[in-house]
């Protein structure tokens, strides 16, 4: 009988609904509570591959099979003792929050999609069996009686996609009838959920799933499944979470009933409180010990008027010197040398005025403009004050007087105006933008002589010439370069006939010792070639390379691996897919043990013989070897699960294992090939 280990011996019976059931140890000593389900001997060895299939690729979503076996009285299945807290008994303390019953309704549908692809479904089920465990997982329990009642009908899938919309409804909190929902959850979900537990979404447990997570997409967030997951936990071990929670908004609060207009009250009167007639004694003054200020009689004397200050006198400044009489400038010369070059005559220079002691400056009482006033007038100071004593005014010498008045009578001097030349600004004037700010010299006055010279009959004015414009440099005109002088070419000696050289040799002897030499060569070569008869031509062809393959050809390699025969299609109705497990398959060795898991898959219930062969190719000799395969006779699946163990012949060094089916119809596998890539 095929079993996953020797059955356990029971140690306490426990009531298990319709299967009979007891608690065991197995043999790795972990505590189980294993159920025997009674059937006949046929439906106990197909049952066999589904519960393999369950044992060996167990589910998140499933509560796992622990150990499994066949024996007379049918199959019996060893599961964990508590496989956690029913939903029903969850869903009587209260619905879940959105997020959890999103992560529950994902976690189920994903379970019964495993089932189904395992040709397992369980034909509806209620809150019972879904379980939740104490780490926060939703798992469905059951699975392991419904795989021993045989394959399942459409009427079953859409049974089992039933009971999943009615759990959801339930932790939602929706009605599947259509009363309404709680106002926090989208439309969309709602008419989803709603559809699954109607029937209206169909067998396909897949739609439903896509459904769902299309739907509640938001809720699935990583953090809100980090949530859900404690949620669960929480619930499983019977504890209630938190009224609110961060992912449930607040119910709405009820609006406040509607102010009356009532009239408002009179306020009552006031009635002040009886005062105390309690008297108290004033505070003492104290003693008036001083005299109040007399008034005064008489008005008080006015302050003694401050001493005039004494006269200032001014102090007596020394005369200056007289200057010394400047040289009279020598006459104008009228002739017409003079006329066109004048001679300018050097300005001399101004007087410096004569220091003024340090106590004139302090007793100076004056106004600026007035000291200004009287430095400017250079013929006559100005006035003093009246309270000052008139200055002696300073002697004038009779040069100067005498070349004042020429005409030496007292009449008004003959005198013609100055001439003033055009002036034009050159680089010697500086612009207003190159000031530097130092203040510009006050020229000083104009000696006397001067004035007089130029107020002469016979002085002539300057003649004042305007600056030359500087020149413009044009740029030369670009001429052609002059040719270079020709060279004279040195005349050639004249030689004579015999070459002019120092040996008198003349110039045809070395042409003519060269032909002869060439002569003699080319006669000897043409009598030995004459010796020997030539060169002779004949009509035979030459047929190289041949036409006809050669003695020595290399051989054709038979390292070349041979390509693998098809011996079948893929799919062929019913038939969709013939697989070899790899992962419960072990092949690998040329000549020793092959174990083969072949899984075939059908587009609908097959209840007739399913049979296979096994080819085994020599990918080095091209021949193939049909091996013994295995048939089966199933009750009503969709899935076959065949395995076959053979022993594979020895002598290749490359070979190639095929499965072919032969009944309903004719499908191969893709082949698994063994040994090296070459011969």
């Amino acid at each position: 009988m095929p079993e996953s280990e020797p059955k356990p011996k029971p140690l306490e019976s426990i009531p298990a609904g319709s299967a009979q059931g007891w608690k065991a140890v197995l043999k790795s000593g972990k505590q189980v509570v294993v159920h025997e389900i009674p059937v006949p001997p046929a439906a106990a060895a197909a049952a066999v591959p589904r519960i393999q299939r369950l044992a060996e690729h167990p589910h998140p979503s499933l509560s796992p099979v622990l150990a499994w076996g066949t024996d007379a009285n049918g199959v019996w299945i060893a599961v964990e003792p508590n496989e956690g807290t029913p939903l029903s008994t969850v869903l009587a303390r209260g619905r879940f929050t959105p997020h959890a019953a999103a992560a529950l309704g994902t976690s189920l549908l994903s379970g019964v999609a495993a089932l189904h692809e395992a040709g397992v479904a369980m034909g509806g089920f209620d809150a019972t069996a879904v379980r939740l465990t104490a780490n926060g997982e939703a798992r469905l329990a059951g699975h392991p009686v419904a795989a021993v009642r045989g394959a399942p009908s459409q009427g079953d899938l859409r049974a089992d996609v039933r009971s999943c919309g009615m759990a959801i409804c339930s932790a939602f909190g929706v009605d599947p009838a259509g009363a309404p929902a709680p106002a926090e959850l989208p439309p969309g979900l709602v008419v989803t959920m709603r559809s699954m537990a109607s029937g209206a979404m169909g067998p396909a447990v897949d739609r439903a799933q896509g459904a769902l997570r299309e739907m509640a997409g938001p809720l699935m967030a990583p953090d809100r499944q980090l949530a859900a997951q404690s949620e669960m936990a929480l619930r499983a071990g019977g504890r209630e979470m938190p009224s609110v929670t961060p992912f449930v908004p607040e119910a709405p609060k009820p609006a406040p009933p509607p102010l009356e207009d009532t009239p408002a009250s009179r306020p009552a009167s006031y009635d002040p409180p009886p005062r105390s007639m309690d008297t108290y004694s004033s505070i003492p003054r104290p003693l008036d010990t001083y005299s109040p200020p007399s008034a005064y009689q008489s008005a008080p004397a006015e302050p003694a008027a401050p001493p005039e200050p004494p006269p200032i006198m001014p102090a007596q400044v020394p005369e200056p010197e007289p200057a010394p009489s400047p040289a009279m400038p020598a006459p104008a010369d009228t002739s017409a040398f003079a006329t066109e070059h004048p001679e300018t005559p050097e300005p001399a220079p101004s007087p410096e005025p004569a220091p003024i002691p340090e106590s004139a400056a302090a007793m100076s009482w004056a106004p600026v403009e007035a000291a200004a006033a009287a430095t400017s007038s250079a013929e006559e100071p100005g006035a003093p004050a009246a309270d000052w004593p008139e200055p002696g005014k300073p002697e004038t010498p009779a040069a100067a007087v005498a070349a004042r008045e020429p005409g030496g009578g007292g009449g008004s001097p003959s005198w013609s105006p100055v001439q003033t030349g055009s002036w034009t600004p050159g680089p010697a004037h500086a612009s207003s933008s190159e000031w530097t700010g130092e203040a510009t010299p006050i020229p000083g006055p104009v000696p006397a002589e001067l004035r007089e010279a130029v107020t002469s009959p016979s002085y002539t004015a300057p003649v004042t010439y305007a600056p030359e414009p500087a020149p413009v440099a044009t740029p030369p005109i670009p001429r052609a370069p002059a040719p270079a002088p020709a060279r004279k070419t040195a005349p050639k000696k004249q030689r004579d006939d015999y070459g002019g050289g120092p040996s008198g040799r003349p110039r045809w002897v070395l042409p003519a010792v060269i032909g002869v030499v060439l002569l003699l060569i080319l006669g000897g070569g043409g009598a030995y070639v004459l010796s020997k008869g030539g060169a002779t031509t004949t009509g035979r062809v030459n047929t190289s390379p041949s036409t006809k393959p050669s003695s020595k050809a290399s051989p054709t390699p038979t390292n070349v691996l041979k390509a693998i025969p098809v011996y079948g299609p893929a799919a062929a109705a019913p038939i969709t897919s013939v697989i070899i497990d790899p992962a419960n398959s072990s092949c690998t060795q040329i000549g020793g043990s092959c174990k083969l898991e072949v899984d075939i898959k059908f587009s609908s219930v097959q209840r007739g013989n399913v049979s296979f062969v096994i080819k085994y190719f020599d990918r080095c000799a091209g021949t193939t070897q049909d091996l013994p395969g295995a048939s089966f006779t199933p009750p009503g699946f969709i899935l076959v699960i065949l395995d076959k163990t053979v022993t594979l012949p020895a002598g290749p060094k490359s070979a190639a294992v095929v499965v072919v089916t032969q009944s309903p119809s004719v499908a191969a596998s893709a082949p698994i090939t063994l040994g090296g890539d070459s011969c």
